[in-house]
């Protein structure tokens, strides 16, 4: 088979043509759902406090840039770039970050919750077309 490259696809696109939608007052986040994951390109400022929360949902954090003092279960710990934290179902977790960092949640499944506000935002829940 040989292929042959386009410049645009129905299934590829830049995190950037995600619209950008707040999850508090300072953490924003670009949402793609796809069948039954969801992720979440997520972004906190320096100064973040993200809230102690729990969900149904396993929760897989990756750090991409700066570090977060996170918490989660009964432990709290240093997560930097390159750090990956998985958060079993309804264990409670969340974070301070004083360099602010970039990061990707994958929730599996998806958030009830997030699909909402997905749908709220205007957003596709079904991924790609």
């Amino acid at each position: 088979m040989v292929y042959q490259a386009t410049k645009k696809s129905k299934y590829c696109y830049t995190i950037e043509e995600i619209p950008l939608v707040p999850l508090t007052e300072q953490s924003s986040t670009r949402f793609v759902s796809a069948g039954p994951a969801l992720l979440s390109f997520i972004t906190n400022p320096p100064g973040c406090v993200f809230p102690v929360h729990s969900h149904e949902a396993v929760q897989i954090l990756v750090i991409l840039e700066g570090t977060e003092e996170h918490m989660c279960g009964d432990e709290t710990f240093l997560m930097e770039a390159g750090d990956v934290c998985v958060h079993p179902s309804n264990v409670p977790h969340g974070g301070r970050t004083t360099t602010g960092f970039r990061g990707i949640d994958i929730f599996v499944p998806p958030r009830e919750d997030y699909l909402q506000l997905m749908l709220k935002h205007g957003l596709p829940i079904e991924g790609p077309k």
